[in-house]
């Protein structure tokens, strides 16, 4: 193997390994914001009535979470004002799509940048390692390999963060859509009388 091929092929195991790199977290939060585009979807009066009916299973909606804890917390005696309850279902249901969602897309995407760097380090360390040999070839690749990694880094990051916020917009609008509903069915549901003083 002569040392042209020798270098050829370093250059290119490097860029594979540092695109593989930013790959993989990259897909991994793409993946994530595809699960909470599912979760997030709105549903109708209906949707929402007939989950209530059958039960949720592991990847329940985020708006018929927010049904679920609003029908147990308003059942029949509760003493709380149904503002109060609204309130604390929708900062429940905000929490649980931080949890699993919003901050694990945060983290896949806050990894990017430092891989990405990464990358540019060791395409500049081929770089001086290619000036040493006078090897116009593997400049040229060394250049390649800082450069890629680190705009296929940037890139990811800005696309993640991006469907981020997209989807925290989404995850508002579906909240606001359950707690919609709920306050029209609670108008038309009738009120309890209260019993006439005897005295």
């Amino acid at each position: 193997m002569t040392l042209f091929s020798s270098n050829v092929v370093f250059t290119a195991l490097l860029c594979g390994i540092s695109l593989v790199a930013v790959w993989i977290p990259f897909q991994r939060g793409l993946f994530l914001c595809l699960r909470a585009r599912a979760a997030t979807r709105r549903l109708s009066r209906e949707q929402l009535r007939r989950g209530l009916e059958t039960g949720g299973g592991p990847r329940e909606s985020l708006a018929l979470l927010l049904a679920r804890v609003l029908v147990e917390s308003l059942q029949e005696g509760s003493d709380q004002p149904r503002e109060f309850v609204r309130d604390a279902a929708k900062q429940y249901a905000l929490g649980e799509y931080d949890a699993h969602y919003a901050r694990v897309i945060s983290m896949y995407a806050n990894l990017l940048p430092p891989l990405g760097f990464i990358g540019t380090t060791a395409g500049l360390l081929v770089l001086f390692v290619s000036m040493r040999l006078s090897d116009g070839t593997l400049e040229l690749g060394a250049l390649a390999l800082a450069l890629l990694s680190s705009i296929a880094a940037l890139v990811g990051f800005a696309v993640l963060e991006g469907l981020k916020i997209r989807l925290y917009a989404r995850v508002l609008g579906c909240v606001d859509d359950v707690l919609a509903h709920e306050r029209a069915a609670a108008t038309r549901a009738p009120r309890p009388r209260r019993a006439a003083a005897t005295g």
